[in-house]
């Protein structure tokens, strides 16, 4: 089959623009210049011409369209300038414009033509994945400067390996310094970064894309902020003429065209939702293989069965996910759980190692269906292969996401929390391990983490976090013992005290005054070591309630003899100083979620992942009435202003409502049991139907 001599044309031009230093487009396109007759008339290739949700790269210029004017518009900015910050929202297409345009069009420049391009996204450890793009192109031996956690390691490397060669180094998804990278690692990159782009010449290119609602990022770094003031670009949102273009052209220069009307539709169709265009790419490629390509037209009726470009990405997953059986969907809900994180409310995608996927045969084979079906995306870094979600649209628009995250929202959280002070902990040990004992878990969290691994909730933890987890459970145990042999030498002391002081006071009864004295004598050294203990009780464990009893205790003692102690006064001085609690409520058995307190400020209500609610008498104290019923974890209570009424919210996917007073309880109680009485075969005894007596009225 000879070679279509219009799609050579077609893409000469594309590249000829890319590269031209007018800063005007004047191209002629097939979809535009040819009648639907001609565009039939060219040889037919049937390989579907769009890329899904996967994102155009270096390869892909030829399927590219509709970026023309800023491809010309970056390619100039960077014939000027050295660096390009480009930014834009999710789904604007900054990584396939970068790739698919812009690359392409600096290889047309005389100026800039030969560059070697050193590509990668920033992940966990940026110095790693830079050192992992230099093994392509380096040996190990002299890649191996970049793995350095130091300020000086990128001019280093540049300097050291660059020689007289041109460098472009692509940063994609610049926002992962922020959401992946730890703390320290994020700084020190930063300022590399920054003494890069102060000490290199124009001989070194570098180009970032970053979501712009990532930019209240950079405000802690003020170097940084002066780079997006002099070199960011904002990537707008492609025009309808731009979109057709990128609609359209592809399928023209492989012998296809569309239905009138079709792409009208298609547009505003997209123009109706978030504006993704990996989505649109997706959905168009679902177009070309779900119709007939050999009549040569793309037709509205697929175009509908698919249910249009919001449908088409949960109908394919959908139909993924239907065919799997119980434990294929379990394998895959725990993948994609793995893979989620939330900013806010909002899910994001996150990379994982592919590997922790691969330890159950079902779950692998449940990873390898996901990845070909392109849900899931894997690639391969410095040897490492990692896994993420494809797009986050499939986040926000597939159903059976959207009901998993809301059922495990707290586990999410507990999870990243997890994951983030894990990695904390971890490099910590390497350098001060009794420091990194602080980052340890003791409490709650640490509580739930050990119920959802003895409940296989966790089944795709990592090494290090495994590692963190054991030895948080450690720690606890060896606090709890501490805390017990504590508890019991203080009852000791306690006993030890109260036993002098009854033989004081038995002594003063049959010795008279001196005996008195001596009493009065350990009565004051009990008061004083009460006050000692209280003051232990403040600076060295925060306990600054129990301070506050213990130090009370100890007045009254000295209240009795008519006499104070410097001990028992700095005490309560420092209890006040410090205090950090108004009062403490105990009894929930697990996390309290959500708390709600009536108008009158009398009675206080908590929600717990125990379950259960409880009603507290702010007044009286006591214990609290504990309500039950819900079958999940209980996330929210709210009180009606008149502060009769409670409602809760539970991840059972119920609410219910409750009764807190107590003479609107006797009176639906009351209507519930003459409703019962009606019944003439009722088996109440007489004497019982008439305790309803007065209360409240039939409804």
């Amino acid at each position: 089959m000879t070679e279509n001599p219009a799609r050579v044309t077609a893409e000469g031009d594309v590249l000829g623009v890319a590269g031209s230093n007018t800063g005007t487009v004047n191209i002629t396109y097939i979809s535009q210049t040819s009648s639907e007759t001609q565009i039939q008339a060219l040889d037919l290739i049937e390989p579907s011409p769009y890329l899904g949700l996967e994102k155009f790269g270096v390869e892909d210029h030829d399927k590219f369209f509709g970026r023309d004017e800023w491809i010309v518009d970056l390619t100039e900015h960077l014939k000027k300038k050295k660096v390009l910050l480009l930014l834009g929202a999710s789904g604007s297409g900054k990584s396939s414009l970068i790739q698919a345009g812009l690359i392409p069009a600096l290889r047309k420049e005389k100026s800039f033509s030969s560059f070697q391009l050193l590509s990668f996204v920033p992940d966990v450890n940026p110095f790693e994945s830079f050192y992992g793009c230099l093994l392509a192109k380096y040996k190990q031996e002299k890649a191996q400067l970049a793995r350095k956690l130091e300020e000086n390691t990128l001019i280093n490397v540049v300097q050291s390996l660059k020689s007289n060669s041109q460098w472009l180094i692509f940063i994609d998804q610049f926002e992962e310094v922020f959401t992946r990278t730890p703390k320290t690692e994020q700084s020190v990159f930063i300022k590399s970064l920054i003494q890069l782009i102060e000490k290199s010449d124009d001989s070194v290119k570098v180009v970032m894309t970053m979501r712009a609602d990532f930019l209240d990022k950079l405000s802690p770094y003020p170097d940084l902020g002066k780079i997006h003031d002099r070199y960011s670009r904002m990537l707008t949102d492609m025009d309808d003429v731009e979109l057709r273009l990128a609609i359209a052209e592809p399928a023209a220069i492989n012998g296809v065209i569309f239905e009138k009307g079709l792409i009208d539709q298609i547009i505003a169709d997209f123009q109706q939702q978030a504006g993704s265009l990996p989505l649109l790419q997706y959905t168009l490629d679902l177009l070309w293989k779900n119709d007939d390509i050999q009549d040569r037209v793309l037709n509205t009726k697929t175009y509908q069965d698919l249910e249009g470009v919001t449908g088409a990405l949960q109908k394919q997953a959908n139909t993924i996910y239907d065919n799997f059986d119980g434990q294929q969907r379990k394998s895959a809900e725990q993948i994609f759980l793995e893979l989620i994180s939330l900013e806010g409310k909002e899910p994001v995608s996150r990379r994982a190692d592919k590997a922790i996927f691969e330890q159950d045969d079902i779950q692998k084979e449940v990873l390898y269906q996901l990845i070909d079906n392109r849900l899931l995306v894997s690639r391969g870094e410095d040897g490492k292969a990692t896994v993420e979600v494809a797009h986050e649209k499939l986040l926000s628009s597939w159903q059976v996401l959207q009901e998993l995250i809301r059922e495990n929202e707290q586990n999410i959280i507990l999870r990243n929390r997890l994951y983030a002070d894990a990695k904390q902990w971890d490099e910590l040990r390497q350098q001060d391990s009794q420091k990194a004992e602080g980052e340890l878990w003791i409490g709650s969290k640490l509580a739930r983490i050990v119920e959802l691994r003895k409940e296989q909730s966790l089944p795709n933890l990592d090494a290090a976090v495994i590692a963190f987890i054991d030895a948080s459970v450690e720690e606890r145990d060896r606090i709890q013992k501490a805390e017990i042999e504590r508890q019991k030498r203080a009852k000791r002391t306690a006993q030890g005290i109260a036993v002098g002081s009854m033989v004081a006071v038995m002594i003063s009864s049959g010795l008279g005054w001196t005996a008195w004295q001596k009493t009065r004598q350990a009565e004051y050294n009990q008061a004083e070591s009460l006050g000692r203990y209280a003051l232990s009780l403040v600076k060295n464990e925060g306990r600054d309630l129990d301070a506050f009893i213990t130090a009370l205790k100890a007045r009254k003692i000295l209240q009795n003899h008519h006499t104070t102690n410097p001990e028992v006064m700095n005490a309560l001085q420092e209890a006040l100083s410090q205090r950090k609690e108004r009062n403490r409520l105990t009894g929930h058995q697990d996390f309290v979620y959500s708390v709600a307190i009536t108008p009158d400020g009398k009675t206080l209500v908590s929600g717990s992942d125990d379950k259960t609610i409880k009603v507290w008498n702010l007044e009286t104290g006591g214990e609290p009435r504990t309500l039950t019923g819900h079958q999940g974890y209980v996330t929210s209570v709210a009180i009606t202003p008149d502060g009769k009424t409670l409602v809760s919210g539970s991840g059972d996917n119920t609410i219910k409502v409750w009764d807190l007073d107590f003479d609107s309880l006797m009176k639906r109680s009351c209507n519930w049991v003459r409703g019962y009485l009606e019944n003439p075969y009722s088996d109440v005894s007489k004497d019982d139907r008439h305790l309803c007596d007065g209360i409240g009225e039939k409804k």
